[in-house]
C-alpha cells in the first residue's frame, strides 16, 4: 500500500503543474450541467476556469503525502466560495455536483499516465478513496458557508420586517397627514441609518414639500435640486411593491434613496432620503425601501382621506362649516394685511321643508346637491364654498367687490332658474341670496353675521312680493348687507 500511496504522491506532484487543461475539460462538463454558473460569471467577471483549476490544484495536493496541506486556508476558502454561490443564488445541490465533477476530473487526469502501468488498478483506488474523503470535507464547509449566509439573509429579512412592521404601527396612530409625514420620515430614516431627508405630497400636476429632517436651511434647496421629484434616477428597483424606488447618486457627496408613493396607481407622494457617508445600497435595500414606502405611501392616503372627510360636507362635497369658518378667517386676515377686498355670499334654499314634507328626504337631499352644482360651476376655484348646515349655504369670494359679487349672485338666480326650468319634476327650488363685504377692522364673524342679516332681509322681501302678487319676480333684488345700512343690488 505504501508503494501505491508513493507512486500516488509522484504522480500529483508532477501533474500539479499542468492542471490548466483539466479545469478547461471540467468547465465543458458543466456548462451542460450549470448553465447559471456561465451566466453569473459573465455578470460578475468571474474566471471559472482558475476556480476550475483551483479545486482540481486542492484536490490533487490532498493525494500527496509528503507535506502539510494549509487546510485552514482550504476551508476559508471554500466557505467563502460557499457564500458567494448562496449570494448568486446558485442552488446548493448544483454545488454539490461541481464539486463531483471536479472529482472525476481530477482521477482522469491520474488515469492517463496510469495507463497501462503495473498496479494502476490499486493507484486509481486509492486516490479515489483519498478524493471522497476530501470531496466530503470540502462539501461539509461549502455547506457552512452557504447556509451562514442564508442564516444572515434570514435575519436581516427578519429585521426588516420587524422594522416594517414598527413603522406601520406607528404611522397608524394618527389620521394628521402632516403628523403622518413627520413620523414617517423620521422611522424611515432610522430604520436605514440615514442622516436626512425630504417628503413631498403630490397636488395636482407638482409635489409639496410638507416636511424635512436633518437638512440645515442652506442645505434644503440644494437638496431638493439633487434629490427631489425632477431628478433623474442612477438606478430603480420595482419588486412586489406597488411603489418604486431610485437610487440617486449627487455631486455633493449625498447618495440617497428616493421612493415614488404610489396606491391604487395613483401618485401621492415622493420622499427622499439619504446620508453624506459612502454608502452603497444593495438590491435588497431598494426592495425593503419599496416595500417602506407602500406602507407611508397607504398611511399618507388613508390620512388625506380622513382630512379630506373632516373638511367636507358629505352629503354635497362642499367645505363642511368648520373649514369654511377656517377659510374666512384666512380670507379675512389677508385682506386686513395686504388691503384687499373680500365678499361673503350666504345662500338659503326657502322651501326645503316643503320639499322633503311633499316628496320625501330623497328629494330634499337632491335639491341641496343641485344647489351645491350650480354653485360650483357659477363660483371660480378661488371661491371657497360651503355647506354650513341644513338648507344654509355659503361663499368666501376673495378680492372680489361688492358689484362683482352681486353679478356673480345675479348668476347663480338665473342658473337655478334655468335649473328648475329643464327639471322633469313640478318641484323647483327657491333660493334667498344676501352679501356681505369686508371693511377695515371687521372680524370673519362680523363680516358672516352682515352676509347673514343681508340674507333674512331679501327672504323677507321674497315672502312680501310672493304674498302681494301671488306670483314669484322674475329678477329678484339681492340684499348687500353693509355696516350701518342695507342698499339693494339693482335686479
Amino acid at each position: 500500500m505504501s508503494d501505491a500511496s508513493d507512486v500516488l504522491g509522484a504522480l500529483a506532484s508532477g501533474l500539479a503543474a499542468d492542471t490548466g487543461e483539466s479545469g478547461k475539460k471540467a468547465l465543458e462538463v458543466l456548462r451542460a450541467r450549470s448553465p447559471e454558473l456561465f451566466t453569473l460569471s459573465e455578470e460578475s467577471g468571474e474566471d471559472l476556469v482558475a476556480t476550475s483549476v483551483s479545486f482540481i490544484d486542492v484536490l490533487l495536493a490532498s493525494l500527496r503525502v509528503d507535506e502539510e496541506l494549509p487546510w485552514n486556508e482550504y476551508d476559508q476558502r471554500a466557505r467563502a466560495h460557499g457564500r458567494l454561490r448562496a449570494a448568486q443564488g446558485v442552488p446548493l445541490e448544483s454545488l454539490i455536483e461541481v464539486l463531483a465533477v471536479y472529482r472525476r476530473a481530477t482521477l482522469e487526469l491520474l488515469a492517463q499516465p496510469l495507463e497501462g502501468k503495473p498496479r494502476s488498478d490499486e493507484v486509481l483506488a486509492l486516490a479515489q478513496s483519498r478524493l471522497e474523503s476530501v470531496i466530503e470535507r470540502l462539501t461539509s464547509t461549502i455547506a457552512r458557508g452557504y447556509l451562514d449566509y442564508l442564516d444572515e439573509e434570514h435575519r436581516i429579512r427578519e429585521n426588516e420586517l420587524y422594522g416594517l412592521a414598527a413603522i406601520a404601527a406607528v404611522m397608524g396612530r394618527s389620521l394628521d397627514i402632516n403628523d403622518t409625514a413627520e413620523v414617517a420620515l423620521a422611522e424611515t430614516l432610522a430604520a436605514f441609518g440615514l442622516d436626512g431627508g425630504a417628503i413631498w405630497l403630490r397636488e395636482r400636476a407638482s409635489h409639496r414639500l410638507v416636511h424635512t429632517i436633518g437638512l440645515e436651511p442652506d442645505e434644503m434647496d440644494d437638496f431638493i435640486a439633487r434629490m427631489g421629484p425632477d431628478v433623474k434616477a442612477a438606478v430603480s428597483a420595482i419588486g412586489r411593491s406597488e411603489s418604486r424606488v431610485d437610487g440617486v447618486v449627487a455631486s455633493d457627496g449625498w447618495n440617497a434613496l428616493r421612493a415614488q408613493f404610489r396606491v391604487g396607481g395613483r401618485a401621492i407622494g415622493m420622499m427622499s432620503v439619504g446620508t453624506r457617508r459612502d454608502r452603497i445600497f444593495s438590491a435588497s435595500e431598494l426592495l425593503m425601501m419599496a416595500a417602506v414606502a407602500d406602507q407611508i405611501a397607504i398611511a399618507l392616503d388613508r390620512a388625506r382621506q380622513f382630512s379630506n372627510e373632516a373638511r367636507t360636507d358629505h352629503l354635497t362635497g362642499l367645505a363642511n362649516r368648520r373649514e369654511f369658518e377656517r377659510a374666512i378667517e384666512r380670507e379675512v386676515a389677508l385682506a386686513e394685511r395686504h388691503d384687499r377686498q373680500v365678499t361673503v355670499m350666504m345662500i338659503d334654499v326657502d322651501n326645503l321643508k316643503k320639499i322633503n314634507d311633499r316628496h320625501g328626504h330623497s328629494a330634499g337631499d337632491a335639491a341641496l346637491k343641485l344647489v351645491a352644482q350650480e354653485l360650483q360651476r357659477v363660483m371660480r376655484a378661488s371661491d371657497v364654498c360651503g355647506r354650513l348646515g341644513g338648507d344654509e349655504f355659503a361663499v368666501a369670494m376673495p378680492e372680489t367687490d361688492p358689484h362683482h359679487a352681486g353679478e356673480v349672485a345675479r348668476r347663480l338666480r338665473d342658473s337655478i332658474q334655468a335649473m328648475n326650468l329643464g327639471a322633469r319634476s313640478t318641484n323647483t327650488v327657491e333660493v334667498s341670496i344676501g352679501l356681505g363685504a369686508w371693511r377695515p377692522g371687521m372680524d370673519w364673524e362680523a363680516l358672516v353675521q352682515v352676509a347673514d342679516l343681508a340674507l333674512y332681509e331679501d327672504k323677507r322681501h321674497r315672502k312680501e312680493v310672493r304674498r302681494w302678487s301671488g306670483v314669484e319676480r322674475k329678477s329678484p333684488t339681492i340684499r348687500l348687507g353693509g355696516g350701518t345700512g342695507r342698499r339693494r343690488v339693482a335686479g
